[in-house]
Formats: C-alpha cells, sequence, structure tokens
C-alpha cells in the first residue's frame, strides 16, 4: 500500500511540475521563439547580422540600414508584426510586437502568457496609468538600462503590443 502511495504521489508531483510551464496560447511558443535574450532570442545590443539570422527571411517585409520589418501570419485571421530599431553604431535599441487575433480571449491568454514569463524572468512588472505593464532589466550586449512594456489593447479584436527599448538610447 505504502508503494502505491508513493507511486501516486510522484505521479501527481510530475502532473503539477508539467503543468506550471504550460502556456494558455497556443501560440506562444512560435511568436516568443525562444527564452535566450529579451524576445525572439535577440537582446537590445545585438547587431542587424545577428537579428536577421534569428528571424525567417521570407517575412523580411522591409529592411534599410537601422530597421527590419517582419510580417507573420498565424492562421485565419490572426498575425504578428516584429520591427527593429538599430542605432548609427550597429546596435539594436528597440524592438516591437504587435500580435493581432480575431478573438479577443487568445489576447487575454497570450497576455497572461508573456506576463507569467516575464514576471518569472524580471520580477512583478508594473502597471502604469496607461494600461502598459513595465518590467525593467539590463542588456549583456550594453552596459545601459532596458524597458519591456507590454499592453492589452483589445478591443473589438485581439491586440497586444511588447516594446523593448534601451532607456539610455
Amino acid at each position: 500500500m505504502k508503494s502505491f502511495i508513493h507511486k501516486i504521489s510522484i505521479l501527481l508531483f510530475i502532473c503539477v511540475l508539467y503543468s506550471c510551464d504550460q502556456h494558455k496560447n497556443p501560440y506562444f511558443e512560435t511568436i516568443f521563439k525562444t527564452g535566450k535574450g529579451h524576445l525572439r532570442g535577440v537582446e537590445i545590443g545585438s547587431s542587424l547580422k545577428k537579428v536577421k539570422s534569428m528571424e525567417d527571411p521570407k517575412f523580411l517585409k522591409d529592411e534599410m540600414p537601422d530597421y527590419l520589418h517582419y510580417d507573420y501570419t498565424l492562421d485565419m485571421g490572426n498575425s504578428y508584426t516584429v520591427t527593429y530599431d538599430f542605432s548609427q553604431e550597429d546596435q539594436l535599441y528597440g524592438i516591437e510586437l504587435a500580435v493581432f487575433f480575431d478573438v479577443i480571449e487568445d489576447a487575454n491568454t497570450l497576455f497572461e502568457d508573456f506576463s507569467d514569463h516575464f514576471n518569472k524572468k524580471y520580477g512583478k512588472g508594473k502597471k502604469e496609468e496607461d494600461g502598459y505593464t513595465i518590467w525593467k532589466t539590463k542588456s549583456n550586449q550594453l552596459a545601459g538600462n532596458v524597458e519591456i512594456a507590454m499592453i492589452n489593447d483589445s478591443q473589438t479584436y485581439g491586440y497586444i503590443s511588447i516594446i523593448i527599448r534601451d532607456l539610455d538610447y
């Protein structure tokens, strides 16, 4: 009997552990891409060449020496854009991610997933009067301070915006 209870306890522990890291939105992993860097494997201070190597070239819609713009489609009615801004010294100083859903609940669950991730990585975010939730951190590439600002601005459709920027630029 003790062996049976012990096995059930281990199984329950594994289930709880597994469920703690699950995301509610099925698109989180696709949009977030990787836990490295600040977002999508990219960190403030990275070069244009490094950023381009992290993104899929077939989704590149606009490119200038100081700017990259990508448009991705998730499925019918759901998409996201990622833009990157670079200094004259070829250092990334801004990332903007905009996600569009045809169902507001999808935006709500994605917002929760990103909030949970940023809260775990950078500490509890601070809710500002303008509706943005803010996290402060540093960059391993630069000595400067970095701000992550996120808002769920869903009204008639789902819309989330995440802005990551070098505060010292």
